[in-house]
């Protein structure tokens, strides 16, 4: 396929570094200690400092498309107050992967706030809907005349889970139907800033990058058949099917009851779909905690379970709502990079077959173009092709699996058929 997209993925705060943001906050006053894990930032990757020597690995690995993140903290640091040194550094980013012919594609919110968000205008609020798409509007002017695609959101159920339903992101609180609140609100948003890029350019393709898992049940109980499909519903089917009926809604027993008219209109060129992995599900006789939720053999780092099959399953699911699909994250994190190499050969077979098939697959970014900050995990789960060395200047090596991604990338360019599908051989 001649324009599909091959790349790697970044978030802004992840590998940049040189940042104070709600993360960096979180992280002194010690809130992340409350989960064991303390997480230290420490900067990051240091990419703000050393983006051109990374975009030059880029070209390096036969990628044409780079999928990263504007930090909204850097921006906007003091409320109404934008940095211009900063957007002038994201210029030279940009204008640099168009000079090198790769695709800048641009996601405006990857979990991360400036200091000043939460307590201002918290995504439980309506008002957040207007503070975010101010900052958005200000990031079309500047940005829109050279980006093709736009992702308004990344993963916003995650973040709303992680900020709101067990606590560990900031603010830090405990609420499912702040939950939903919160995934209302940022959908909102997302049909603000949808029409704001159509208005600018209606060539401009936008899109949500969704994270999406399998639930299996962890038995053949009823009970456990049950739990599973709720969660899919939950988890993977709310919002899609929230564009095409204009309702966000969710129903889980014990748990939530939640609807609420929602004009999306459909406003979507593309799902970004985020895949890594299966969890199984088992019930539990419990009113407040009546579910289990476990990976079997994991076999990565954040002790994930591989199940390329998995990737099949949900490109699908996602194809029946009829919009094209990119692949925008899907790595592991591992030490071990026979085990890389072939997380990344099965997952781009599946990807292959499901090309020929006639799926409206457009692209594919694997997680990540470097070792980072993975959140909750701090610096200790690797998912880049490059190696970061955090005690030594942050220094870059390539890892075996790069070159490998590279190689196959080219096969598949090279092995197109007649029609521009990607013939599975080339795995």
């Amino acid at each position: 396929m001649r324009n599909f997209l091959w790349g790697v993925a970044t978030s802004a705060f992840q590998i940049e570094g040189n940042i104070e943001n709600d993360f960096t906050d979180w992280e002194n006053l010690g809130k992340f200690k409350n989960d064991n894990a303390d997480p230290r930032y420490e900067n990051g990757s240091n990419h703000w400092d050393l983006w051109e020597t990374d975009f030059e690995y880029l070209k390096e690995l036969n990628l044409n498309a780079y999928r990263f993140s504007i930090e909204w903290a850097r921006i906007e640091p003091t409320r109404n107050e934008y940095s211009q040194p900063a957007i002038d550094r994201y210029h030279q980013m940009i204008d640099k992967l168009i000079e090198m012919n790769i695709e800048p594609i641009i996601t405006l919110h990857h979990f991360t706030h400036p200091s000043w968000f939460h307590s201002l205008s918290p995504w439980t609020d309506a008002s957040s809907i207007e503070i975010f798409t101010k900052f958005a509007k200000k990031m079309i002017k500047e940005f829109a005349p050279k980006i093709k695609f736009w992702i308004t959101f990344n993963e916003p159920l995650v973040w709303a889970l992680a900020a709101y339903g067990d606590a560990k992101f900031p603010p830090g609180q405990k609420d499912l139907y702040k939950v939903m609140d919160v995934t209302y609100n940022i959908l909102y948003a997302h049909i603000r800033i949808y029409d704001m890029l159509k208005n600018f350019d209606e060539d401009i393709k936008v899109g949500i990058a969704k994270h999406f898992v399998i639930f299996k049940e962890a038995r053949s109980w009823f009970l456990d058949k049950s739990l599973a499909n709720r969660l899919h519903q939950f988890f993977n089917v709310m919002i899609l099917d929230a564009f095409r009926t204009n309702t966000l809604e969710i129903y889980f027993p014990f748990l939530l009851d939640y609807v609420s008219y929602l004009p999306l209109d459909n406003k979507i060129d593309f799902w970004g779909i985020n895949y890594y992995y299966r969890l199984h599900a088992k019930f539990k006789i419990n009113y407040k905690n009546p579910m289990e939720l476990f990976a079997k053999n994991p076999t990565t780092d954040m002790g994930w379970e591989i199940y390329p099959n998995g990737l099949k399953k949900i490109i699908k699911l996602v194809s029946k709502y009829d919009k094209e699909m990119i692949i925008t994250e899907n790595g592991i994190a591992t030490d071990d990079e026979k085990l890389r190499i072939k997380f990344i050969k099965k997952h781009l077979k599946v990807v292959s077959k499901q090309i020929k098939r006639g799926k409206l697959l457009i692209g594919f970014f694997y997680w990540s173009l470097l070792d980072n900050y993975e959140w909750l995990e701090g610096k200790s789960k690797r998912f880049g092709l490059i190696h970061v060395d955090y005690e030594n200047k942050f220094k870059r090596t390539f890892k075996p699996a790069a070159f490998i991604f590279a190689d196959l990338i080219k096969k598949f360019k090279t092995n197109n058929n007649s029609k521009g599908k990607i013939k599975s051989k080339a795995i």
